[in-house]
């Protein structure tokens, strides 16, 4: 018993020998590294369909609206233009300049640019200009969003926030996205958040604009009691 025991005393057993799993970490690294690349590549194709599906719907969605497929034509041209910026001081240019196009032409620009981010949009068909939504857009975790966009002066408004709730409130989306190129005020957030309205502008907007990449402040859901 005490020489069995022996030979299998750690470091001089059969599974304990250091040359049976020597070259394990070099083939769990590479093994780690072609999954993210495959990762990578699956996402990156998954927004290209995406993207190329929500062009479609759109292209036969706005098939009897030429003013609204004119103004889409714009918004590429105009995307194209505003990610060309490179010098110093290229944000501040291009919100300068996205404050001075048409407000419809805004809209469109922003679909557009969700759209080029990988997500599914459906512009709307009539510009009412009576606080509705001004399309939608599917995010992943979030449901179908209703896209609000406004150009205010100054800084958001309680006001404006009410009247998008209650916009919102009507169209029965999951939620909305407040697309605007001023300030909003901190004290606004908890109202955001009771309508479900997730706020994109300043550095995030310039992100989505010019680096396809959509990062809002979403609304904080409410704290689940323990079970």
């Amino acid at each position: 018993m005490k020489r069995e025991q022996a030979s299998h005393a750690p470091g001089q057993g059969r599974n304990d020998r250091p040359s049976a799993n020597r070259h394990a970490p070099h083939l769990v690294g590479w093994d780690a590294a072609w999954a993210a690349r495959f990762r990578r590549w699956s996402r990156a194709l998954g927004r290209l369909a995406i993207r190329w599906c929500s062009l479609w719907v759109n292209l036969t969605w706005l098939s009897y609206f030429p003013g609204h497929q004119h103004n889409v034509r714009r918004s590429r041209r105009v995307l194209r233009k505003v990610r060309g910026f490179k010098e110093p001081g290229a944000g501040a240019r291009c919100l300068a300049y996205l404050r001075r196009i048409d407000p419809l032409l805004f809209e469109e620009v922003i679909m557009s640019a969700l759209e080029d981010a990988g997500l599914f949009v459906l512009r709307s068909q009539h510009y009412g200009g009576d606080g509705g939504g001004d399309g939608v857009v599917w995010i992943p975790g979030r449901g179908w969003c209703s896209v609000l966009c406004n150009r205010f002066r100054g800084q958001v408004h309680a006001a404006d926030v009410r009247a998008i709730a209650w916009a919102l409130a009507k169209s029965g989306y999951d939620g909305g996205l407040l697309v605007h190129s001023c300030l909003c005020v901190t004290a606004l957030h908890a109202q955001l958040d009771t309508a479900r309205i997730a706020l994109l502008g300043g550095d995030r907007l310039l992100r989505l604009i010019r680096e396809r990449v959509l990062e809002c402040r979403w609304p904080k859901a409410k704290a689940r009691a323990a079970p």
